[in-house]
């Protein structure tokens, strides 16, 4: 499996995500799951070990971080070409929301209100992969033109 730079996880309180809207690009004004950039002394689950730690304030053992495979795309906006994907189930966690923050605001959102087709409001290709993300690890494949979204391609792994 490739390593790719960036890492991407959906937290999953009471079929409820926390999701961020984001205040600059890739996906600027769209809600997103949480992640970030691998450093250099990290593996994809240490990075993303500490994206959770830095954006919402609490510790998730590493144990409890899911693998879920990995999302590519043939040609997009954002450096590289994958994100290592991630999925983590909490019972509850002591936070109130929203959290405001330099990066944009975290908020929980209901499962069916983000992959509902009719929601322009959250990243395009979310809607597709969500489901089997909580369940299975995957490939997700994403294919653009003009930076449109034209095909997503789900694969069990």
């Amino acid at each position: 499996m490739a390593m790719y730079t960036y890492t991407l996880v959906f937290i999953n309180m009471a079929s409820h995500i926390v999701m961020l809207n984001r205040n600059k690009a890739p996906w600027m004004g769209m809600w997103n799951g949480l992640g970030g950039k691998i450093q250099e002394d990290e593996t994809p689950k240490q990075s993303i070990q500490r994206e959770i730690q830095e954006e919402l304030g609490i510790h998730i053992s590493i144990h409890d971080i899911l693998d879920r495979g990995v999302l590519t795309w043939n040609t997009f906006e954002a450096h590289g070409q994958g994100i290592h994907l991630f999925y983590v189930e909490l019972n509850s966690i002591d936070l109130s929301f929203p959290i405001q923050m330099d990066e944009g605001i975290i908020e929980l959102k209901h499962i069916d209100w983000i992959i509902d087709p009719n929601n322009k409001g959250v990243a395009p290709n979310i809607q597709y992969f969500l489901p089997q993300l909580i369940s299975s690890k995957i490939h997700v494949h994403c294919h653009f033109e003009n930076d449109q979204l034209k095909e997503v391609r789900v694969q069990t792994l």
